[in-house]
């Protein structure tokens, strides 16, 4: 047990100390775009927004696993796990939660405008599992937990090198959550 802590410690501190030294890499042939991921960079998501009559919460861990360029315009690449939950309550009367997790594959393009104008767009896809309490989703399908697609789409805009905000929406299954947060970098 302890040896597995000590690996998953310093996984972790690789995976920090990596993102640490990251920086903006920008395109030769086109220099507004640019990328702000560097393999190992490891980046922290978390956003809040309002759902039915309730709010949702997006949260997840992102590793970069590589970085390419297509035509002169620089792409990153990597892998997270979003999940994502949603309180709603009708007028009182009817009250549940939605929650959905899913690992993606993920891919970033930026634009570097000069000064704080720094933007990262990045979209996500994959699988997740999905599930509700009681929700009008799960009473049309007649089962509360379901598998399906999902995806993680939104633009950072970065005001440090670690630090961006968010607009964000997540979609796993049946269950999507918009809103607004933070992305930082570890």
């Amino acid at each position: 047990m302890h040896k597995k802590i000590g690996l998953v410690a310093l996984v972790l501190i690789l995976c920090v100390s990596m993102g640490a030294f990251a920086a903006e890499t920008k395109s030769s042939q086109f220099p507004w775009m640019a990328t702000y991921d560097q393999p190992g960079n490891f980046n922290l998501y978390a956003s809040v927004g309002f759902y039915g009559y309730g709010i949702d919460l997006n949260v997840g861990p992102e590793i970069i696993i590589g970085k390419f360029d297509i035509a002169g315009i620089p792409l990153s690449w990597g892998a997270t796990v979003r999940g994502l939950v949603g309180f709603a309550s009708f007028f009182g009367y009817a009250s549940w939660i939605d929650w959905g997790v899913a690992p993606m594959v993920t891919l970033h393009w930026g634009v570097d405008l000069g000064s704080i104008w720094k933007f990262d767009w990045y979209i996500g896809a994959g699988v997740g599992v999905s599930g509700s309490t009681g929700s009008y989703y799960s009473y049309l399908n007649n089962s509360s937990i379901t598998i399906g697609f999902a995806s993680a789409d939104g633009v950072a805009w970065h005001f440090s090198p670690n630090f961006a905000l968010i607009a964000d929406y997540a979609y796993t299954g049946y269950i999507g959550a918009a809103g607004v947060g933070i992305q930082m970098k570890l």
